[in-house]
């Protein structure tokens, strides 16, 4: 990206980001320009929102860098869930920029995918219940995850994982954390 600054005088700024762009979809991002003379180039932020992050999965999945169907319902799964809980947010605070419910679901979503990244070679080693066991344990009795749980226990992904094919591409792996890690700091997280 090329800019100019108040004189005139042309500034070079770039900022690099790793995305999945199709047909039907938008990207957008934010400029911060101080115009002072000599303030340091102009920030570029990429938004995420919930529906970019489900994009980022499907787009995955539709170039084989991320598991089977099955696999990929249970991560949008996860998504539409951290999106509710971000509405239960909405409707309790006020405000989405304090959403730990919400960005606590992306982070266990992010921790999916590391370990289907990294140990999903052999099947044994995949398996997600250790991460769910204590996640459940955390906020198993917390009224925000009421939602959660409940929507959680219906779906069927308690039947199917022990049967679906599980991977991420080094290449998945970057981008859609990435954006998911973008999206659980607009929601509060760390």
């Amino acid at each position: 990206m090329y800019l100019d600054n108040l004189n005139g005088e042309a500034a070079w700024s770039s900022a690099l980001y790793d995305a999945y762009i199709t047909s039907g979809t938008t990207q957008q991002y934010s400029v911060l320009v101080d115009p002072t003379p000599g303030i340091p180039a102009p920030v570029i932020t990429k938004t995420v929102t919930f529906d970019v992050l489900r994009n980022d999965v499907v787009v995955a999945r539709q170039l084989n860098q991320l598991g089977d169907d099955k696999f990929v319902r249970s991560l949008t799964k996860n998504i539409d869930l951290a999106g509710k809980l971000a509405g239960v947010c909405d409707k309790r605070k006020a405000k989405k920029a304090n959403c730990e419910p919400a960005a606590n679901v992306l982070k266990l979503f992010v921790k999916r995918l590391e370990l289907s990244n990294r140990k999903c070679d052999n099947p044994a080693d995949c398996d997600e219940e250790r991460e769910w066991a204590a996640f459940r344990k955390e906020h198993g009795k917390d009224a925000d995850f009421k939602d959660f749980w409940r929507e959680w226990d219906r779906d069927d992904w308690q039947k199917d994982k022990k049967k679906c094919k599980r991977f991420v591409s080094d290449e998945a792996l970057k981008i859609i954390t990435e954006d998911a890690q973008r999206l659980i700091k607009s929601l509060g997280g760390k």
